[in-house]
């Protein structure tokens, strides 16, 4: 694999450089550290030369027998991210990353920060039908990574309003969408994060116009309008404005929050059966 036009070194260049020098360090050859990863030699080589993306399976037993303490694989996953992901996109995820509240809608798939690996990967595979594995592999890898946000020392108050369709339509197999819903529910058990559905019996709604997230940053909001070729980052105070009345109409059309896990409980049941 060639560098990029301006000579500068692409990620997977970056991160064979890398490999490299862990593997120099530890006196290994490229035919050692293969029998130990239990790869062949040539996948190292081509790792090394930059000649195949390789699977974060291989950088953790890389990361394993060279006892790296994880260094490869941190590193793989934050190039990863920004090698996938649109300058859009890592835009607002240094916002969802600051916020200290996110409200977001979602009519026809899961939120991102809620999905699990199978579900994402079927998402992605569904918007890019003609993307390469490994490039599916690198973007389901960069939406599980934004998943942190909930789990880290200060996430952010979370609120999804979801269309009851999300729940109940097939992403892909029935296995998917059970263990999709009952992630969902256990999710639902952390105190910073709340879920409401809209039921089908509301008919058409405000919910309609599209998905959006609205961050609370420093007092002040910021929208995310998601489109199916990209995404807008909206920050004018009347264009908020109008999407926070939308946030509000969707609030007053949802089912309580212990209403919405029941429901959730009971489709749930019904993917099991």
């Amino acid at each position: 694999m060639s560098a990029n036009p301006n000579n500068r070194p692409t990620w997977l260049q970056y991160l064979a450089n890398e490999l490299i020098a862990w593997r120099e360090h530890r006196n290994l050859t490229q035919e050692e550290l293969a029998a130990k990863i239990n790869y062949s030699p040539s996948m190292v080589s081509m790792v090394e030369t930059a000649q195949r993306q390789p699977k974060p399976e291989f950088i953790q037993a890389c990361d394993n027998v060279m006892d790296t303490s994880g260094a490869l694989l941190r590193l793989y996953k934050e190039l990863v991210i920004r090698e996938s992901v649109p300058d859009f996109v890592n835009r607002w995820r240094g916002i969802e990353e600051s916020a200290s509240g996110l409200n977001t809608f979602q009519l026809s798939f899961m939120p991102g920060m809620l999905q699990t690996q199978e579900y994402a990967r079927a998402v992605l595979r569904l918007g890019l039908p003609t993307a390469s594995d490994e490039e599916i592999d690198t973007r389901t890898l960069a939406r599980i990574e934004r998943k942190k946000i909930l789990t880290g020392n200060k996430p952010p108050m979370y609120v999804a309003i979801l269309d009851e369709g999300v729940i109940r339509r097939v992403m892909k197999s029935v296995a998917i969408m059970r263990e999709q819903v009952e992630h969902l529910i256990e999710m639902c058990e952390l105190s910073h994060v709340r879920v409401q559905i809209v039921p089908d019996e509301v008919g058409g709604y405000a919910g309609f116009g599209g998905p959006f997230t609205l961050a609370t940053l420093d007092g002040e909001e910021i929208a995310f309008l998601d489109t199916t070729l990209s995404g807008h980052v909206v920050e004018d105070p009347g264009h908020v404005a109008m999407i926070r009345n939308r946030w509000e109409s969707l609030r007053a059309e949802a089912l309580s929050r212990s209403a919405s896990l029941k429901l959730m409980k009971d489709v749930a049941t019904q993917w099991t059966l």
